[in-house]
């Protein structure tokens, strides 16, 4: 005998509504992609090659092999792209939209492997051995950016992008 307080569970216990704790599916891959979105951004502020943050870094460097500058200013930096990163993903996730997020994903995932790419032909051509000199700020920002993609995926899309497709089939027998 149920109570009128109760509400009936389904097979995976979440509840008639499909909400795990009042939280939407949408509400919680907001939140995953918000946080992967601060890790890109933080990643910064870290050691990525040697000693140096992105933010010391000139963008110059994600088209370019050379030798180590400094860069002029924060948003002549590498971390001007990893900055737009953080600024998209936070502001796609506030309003659950994941064109936004995606958007952001790929500036992140083109930063790093430009990036990354133009350190492996710097070390080639240096005689260095490849990703010998690679610090922890590289893999904090590409956790961020998986943890970016985990929170799309967990979005999924919006019931009209599902229902809308199929409705022009309505009227077929």
């Amino acid at each position: 005998m149920q109570h009128e307080d109760e509400v009936p569970t389904g097979a995976d216990g979440a509840g008639a509504t499909g909400r795990l704790g009042g939280m939407s599916r949408r509400a919680i891959g907001a939140i995953i992609a918000a946080a992967g979105s601060v890790l890109c951004a933080g990643s910064a502020y870290l050691s990525w090659y040697g000693d140096r943050a992105p933010r010391e870094l000139p963008i110059r460097h994600l088209v370019e092999t050379g030798p180590p500058a400094m860069a002029t200013g924060y948003w002549a930096s590498v971390a001007a792209p990893l900055a737009v990163v953080g600024a998209l993903g936070a502001f796609g996730a506030l309003v659950r939209f994941r064109l936004l997020i995606g958007l952001g994903w790929m500036i992140g995932v083109a930063t790093v492997v430009l990036w990354g790419l133009m350190r492996a032909i710097g070390d080639a051509t240096d005689n260095a051995p490849a990703w010998a000199d690679v610090r922890y700020g590289v893999w904090v920002c590409v956790a961020g950016l998986v943890t970016l993609l985990v929170g799309v995926a967990v979005m999924g899309p919006r019931r009209e992008e599902v229902d809308a497709p199929l409705s022009m089939f309505d009227g077929d027998s």
